[in-house]
């Protein structure tokens, strides 16, 4: 515990300096900050929060999950700049949470791969850009790893009856529709692989092909 506690704390810092960095040193990018904010604006302005609109014209481009989440906000905060702008990172901040997670559950004897886990994502330049980024990209991620959670739960108590049984499942599905709401069914292209060929890699290794 010790030893993942400065790492911990280090991704946690790099996250937040990534975020105020992003907030204070540019305004929102075009096309896609401007166009996705200006979405989440309309609905916040026009009340209506089942059909997103872009210039008052109805907008079918990407679900809206993302827009839902920056109005559930500015209910709370009022329409603040700073929350539209921190909905997506945050599901950053949850994906490096849970690739952490999902490395200990992979390897449940190496804890130093579980710390470094979240360290190799926010080092990676491409991922630290788009974490700080107003896209739907962090949602999918953010789901895409809570779905693998929860394959690999399911996995791990396969023949189990009751609620083991079924609860990795369970949250596997619930990620899964929630990333089809975050940018639509390119979510099934990273989240079914997995658990079509869980005959494969789940099997017990004698099982496995040439095992």
């Amino acid at each position: 515990m010790t030893g993942r506690l400065p790492l911990s704390v280090a991704w946690t810092a790099a996250w937040l300096v990534l975020v105020m960095v992003a907030l204070y040193t540019r305004p929102p990018l075009p096309v896609d900050e401007t166009r996705y904010l200006a979405v989440a604006w309309e609905m916040h302005v026009g009340g209506d929060y089942l059909v997103p609109h872009l210039n008052g014209a109805p907008y079918s481009h990407k679900p809206p999950l993302l827009f839902w989440l920056i109005n559930l906000g500015w209910a709370l905060f009022g329409a603040v700049e700073w929350w539209a702008r921190t909905v997506a990172p945050l599901f950053a901040l949850g994906s490096l949470v849970l690739s952490g997670f999902l490395a200990r559950r992979l390897w449940p004897d190496r804890p130093d791969v579980a710390a470094m886990a979240p360290v190799v994502l926010i080092g990676s330049i491409f991922w630290a850009t788009a974490a700080t980024l107003t896209l739907f990209d962090m949602l999918v991620c953010f789901f895409t790893l809570a779905a693998l959670l929860g394959v690999a739960d399911a996995a791990r108590h396969r023949g189990s009856m009751g609620w083991r049984g079924w609860r990795g499942w369970a949250v596997a599905g619930v990620a899964l529709g929630l990333g089809i709401l975050s940018k639509g069914p390119v979510a099934l292209v990273y989240m079914l692989p997995v658990p079509l060929t869980a005959p494969l890699w789940a099997a017990p290794p004698a099982a496995r092909p040439g095992g």
